[in-house]
């Protein structure tokens, strides 16, 4: 196992997106070594005490130059998240994904400085898979503007990182949960929150389809415990395979109706009342992306790192209603 305490020491690590659901988590742990954290944002953040804040627009040249200028470690969290809005408006989507990626390597020549870089990417760049678990080997087959833009990201980074540009290592995230400092905003993202939070409201829930379809949830901390993972893990490794994408998951694959009768189930022991769940027909301009089935081998991850989730769906469905179960008792 990475001592991470070791290897983190006295490093400058900047997160961008450190407003966002991941990016406020990642903080918060980041807090509990004896390291420098740079918080960027679009806006001003609340302060915390040994953190410091910069406001930056990522589509700038000079943003990055300060970025890199400083950084050991940069955590690439920002830009959209959601597949509907990236359909609605695909020059902002592709400007948001691809242009900070980009002003990013720019940086890194200009100065000569080749930072670790950790990018959040996902694991719909897959496409519609059909052989699970999926392993990184599988060719992506992005079916969405959203994936198509996260693979175009994925691929400049290896292309820089192949010519030692930089050092990048891109995550593909399963669907991730649980409690943050901050929600997801994008309505197609934090699915288990919003029915948890349904629950608590004590109203009915709706599923897609059959809700047969499965899915790969990965709790919040290994998530976050698998960036800093990939912070420090040996980069030599990785060039050798002349593969920088790692899979983040479980590894293991539940139903939609089965987390949802367990949420249901943990959440009605504790309001003591009784509600349903109901089949719906999938909305109309609903994404095939949707209706995938995936499980994700993480064997690659774990050999490489010896990082591996350390919590179980039951234990993680567990914690996320222990959160809303404070907010709702207040």
């Amino acid at each position: 196992m990475v001592d991470l305490k070791n290897k983190l020491e006295g490093k400058v690590v900047s997160i961008t997106g450190a407003s966002g659901y991941i990016g406020s988590a990642l903080t918060q742990e980041l807090e509990k070594y004896s390291l420098k954290i740079i918080r960027i944002s679009r806006k001003k953040l609340v302060p915390k005490d040994g953190v410091e804040d910069w406001v930056l627009d990522l589509n700038k040249q000079s943003s990055w130059i300060k970025i890199v200028n400083r950084s050991d470690i940069i955590f690439h969290l920002s830009g959209n998240t959601s597949i509907y809005n990236a359909e609605k408006d695909p020059k902002e989507s592709l400007i948001s994904t691809l242009f900070p990626i980009i002003h990013l390597i720019n940086a890194s020549k200009k100065l000569s400085r080749n930072p670790r870089v950790v990018f959040a990417s996902t694991a719909t760049v897959y496409g519609l898979t059909e052989v699970l678990p999926v392993l990184e080997t599988r060719q992506p087959n992005p079916i969405t503007t959203y994936d198509l833009h996260k693979f175009f990201a994925e691929q400049q980074l290896l292309l820089a990182s192949s010519c030692k540009i930089i050092d990048a290592i891109s995550l593909r995230l399963a669907n991730v949960y649980g409690p943050s400092p901050a929600e997801s905003l994008a309505k197609d993202r934090g699915t288990l929150s919003k029915i948890t939070r349904m629950k608590f409201e004590l109203k009915n829930l709706h599923i897609y389809g059959n809700g047969e379809y499965l899915r790969d949830y990965i709790y919040i901390d290994d998530v976050v415990n698998a960036l800093l993972h990939a912070s420090v893990m040996n980069y030599n490794i990785l060039l050798n395979r002349n593969n920088i994408t790692l899979n983040v998951a479980s590894g293991k694959g539940v139903s939609v109706i089965e987390v949802f009768k367990l949420i249901s189930n943990e959440v009605e022991k504790i309001t003591g009342t009784r509600g349903t769940i109901k089949n719906v027909g999938w909305p109309k301009g609903i994404n095939a992306i949707e209706k995938r089935n995936y499980v994700a081998s993480i064997e690659l991850f774990k050999s490489l790192t010896g990082w591996e989730p350390s919590v179980s769906l039951d234990k993680g469905i567990q914690l996320l209603i222990k959160h809303y179960s404070k907010e709702f008792n207040k």
